[in-house]
């Protein structure tokens, strides 16, 4: 937090990803625009990290928005298709 740059993750649609940060954080909030359905399944705390696991849903791009002690992360979760198409 407190990066120029945001992280990203690339995940494949329909599975599940956990995205983890230091310290404590609030509920998450996604950003405004429009995007594909990314499902908070649990999340808990250990080893002095906000564990939030979610499942993907399908291709596109969603920004998750955190808010924690020391500000606000923002992660870009990039939602690759399950199958990509061969030659």
């Amino acid at each position: 937090m407190g990066s120029d740059v945001d992280p990203s993750v690339w995940v494949v649609a329909g599975c599940l990803f956990e995205v983890s940060l230091p310290g404590v954080h609030r509920a998450l909030r996604r950003g405004a625009e429009p995007g594909p359905e990314v499902v908070l399944l649990s999340e808990d705390r250990r080893g002095g990290h906000h564990h939030f696991r979610f499942r993907a849903g399908a291709p596109g791009e969603v920004a998750l928005c955190f808010v924690g002690d020391a500000g606000e992360c923002v992660v870009h979760v990039l939602i690759a298709p399950e199958h990509v198409a061969g030659p």
